[in-house]
């Protein structure tokens, strides 16, 4: 049974998608999200076959943390990555707000997968914190 949390990287998933991430040079990292991104939004049938929504996540909250408002998103990375400083993008990234903010609402909108089999008031609220504040960075740097 793997870990699932109600944070962006606390999941099994999330730290297997960080961890591939890192292996990529720096400079390969942002080509790989708008990859992954990219491949969500037109493949929305693929979740749960190729794609996770703990992963989605993961990758939303990695452009976040490029962004002002991110700091913790970066000081939890340095907790959770095996090489912290590999997971961080090596410089903002704006041109994936967008794109970001629409798999977040893809995987976590109202009603949506990120937020199914949360199994007490407790966690369900705090994976609600989790995209709200998500959902509030990557606005603001869309904007």
């Amino acid at each position: 049974m793997g870990t699932f949390g109600t944070g962006p990287f606390s999941s099994d998933g999330a730290l297997d998608f960080l961890d591939e991430l890192a292996e990529r040079p720096p400079q390969k990292r942002v080509e790989a999200l708008r990859h992954m991104l990219g491949y969500v939004l037109t493949n929305r049938d693929l979740l749960w076959r190729e794609y996770f929504p703990d992963q989605v996540v993961a990758a939303a909250a990695l452009v976040a943390a490029t962004f002002p408002g991110g700091e913790h998103l970066r000081h939890r990375l340095t907790q959770v990555a095996e090489e912290p400083s590999a997971t961080i993008l090596p410089e903002p990234a704006p041109d994936l707000a967008t794109s970001a903010l629409e798999a977040l609402r893809f995987v976590a909108g109202p009603g949506g997968p990120w937020h199914q089999g949360w199994t007490t008031e407790t966690d369900q609220a705090e994976a609600q914190r989790t995209i709200d504040g998500l959902t509030a960075i990557l606005e603001a740097a869309d904007s």
